[in-house]
This record gives structure tokens, C-alpha cells and sequence, in this order.
């Protein structure tokens, strides 16, 4: 496999191509204790990134547009948005009927209005995140960013038990064109943790570590 020092190659500059490379290849590996061990490790190397990266965001650089025009404080919150409904996932006493209703975009919980909601496709839940988001201050988003993510994170201890890697296992299949021309078949569990991993260090990186426009 290749080693993950090569996404960051000598010139410091991040590798999008050798991070999906990486993750192709600890997806295809069919010992799922070893799978699950090299993604612990991507998924801290990922927060070593994203969580300093959140933090030295001032509320001037939130409030300046990204990429895409949103402020970025909305593509943080976006981010949020999705970790917490996967940790819902992965915190539910039957995850196998949440996961299920969360690969049809179904069975969210709205916290603040304490209402479970269902959506007909990503597009519907992103807008309902950023306008439940919409007017939060920075700090307020800013410290919901870095707590979501470590409670995602804490699902995945490095010494899991048999029955959680099972569960991850077991799930659905799911196909995810990872990059043009590219589908990655992959338990919907493991592609849960996959994806939040991608939103936080390839997705939106350049919202992230971006000066003001």
C-alpha cells in the first residue's frame, strides 16, 4: 500500500490525487481488521488537518465567499451538517435501520425543532443545513465544527471490538463514483467514515485554508 507521506510530497504541497489513491487502496483491501486500523490512521492524519484549519479561521475569513459563492461559514457548517447526522448513524441503538433510512436521505433529526425529517435528494438536505445554519455567529458554527468531529471520530477506537467491524461489514453496498470515472462498491458503513473523511480533507480544503477572496 502505498505510504501516506506521499500525499504530501516534499514541495509541502497536499496531493488530492495520492489521498484518493490511498483511500482506493485501503478500500480494496479484503482484511477488514487492517482496513479498519488504516483508516483509524487517515482519519486522524485527516483532523491533524482539518481541526487546526477550522480553528485559525477568523470570523472575517468565515464571512468572506468560497468557491462556490457560499460564505465560508456555510461550507463549514455544511461539513457539520453531515457529520452529525452520520454520528446519529453510528450512535443509534439499531444502526442497521438508521443507516438504511440515511442512505435514502431519510430519518434526520433536526435537534433544534427535536423533528425527524426525510429529503428527496442531497441538494434538499444541503439547503435545509445551510439555512438551519444561516445568521449563527462564527464562533457558534466554529466550536460545533470541532466537537462534531471528534464525536465522529470516538466511534472509531482503535481497538474496536469483532461486532463493530462486522456492522460496518455488513451494511448495504453502495456505489460511490469517487472521481470521474471511478465507482468504488463499498459497504454504505465503511463508506459513511470514508466520506466524512473526503468532505474534511479534500472536498472543501480550499474553503479551508483559503485567505479572504
Amino acid at each position: 500500500m502505498e505510504d501516506r507521506t506521499q500525499m504530501h510530497p516534499e514541495n509541502g504541497q497536499f496531493s488530492r490525487d495520492a489521498w484518493y489513491k490511498h483511500l482506493i487502496d485501503i478500500a480494496k483491501l479484503s482484511d477488514t481488521r487492517q482496513r479498519y486500523d488504516s483508516l483509524v490512521q487517515l482519519h486522524q492524519t485527516t483532523l491533524d488537518f482539518y481541526l487546526p484549519a477550522v480553528k485559525a479561521i477568523t470570523p472575517e475569513i468565515a464571512a468572506s465567499p468560497s468557491s462556490d459563492g457560499r460564505s465560508r461559514s456555510l461550507v463549514v457548517a455544511h461539513i457539520v451538517g453531515w457529520e452529525e447526522w452520520q454520528s446519529q448513524v453510528f450512535g443509534d441503538s439499531d444502526k442497521d435501520e438508521r443507516l438504511r433510512r440515511q442512505m435514502k436521505l431519510q430519518g434526520y433529526y433536526d435537534t433544534e425543532t427535536r423533528k425527524l425529517v426525510d429529503f428527496e435528494g442531497v441538494d434538499n438536505f444541503n439547503a435545509y443545513n445551510a439555512k438551519r445554519y444561516d445568521g449563527k455567529p462564527w464562533s457558534e458554527i466554529q466550536q460545533k465544527a470541532i466537537n462534531t468531529a471528534l464525536q465522529l471520530q470516538s466511534f472509531f477506537s482503535p481497538n474496536p471490538n469483532k461486532q463493530w467491524i462486522d456492522f460496518l461489514e455488513n451494511t448495504p453496498d453502495h456505489n460511490w463514483r469517487i472521481l470521474p470515472g471511478v465507482t468504488l462498491n463499498i459497504p454504505s458503513g465503511w463508506y459513511l467514515w470514508m466520506v466524512s473523511m473526503e468532505h474534511e480533507a479534500v472536498e472543501h480544503r480550499e474553503d479551508l485554508i483559503d485567505k479572504p477572496r
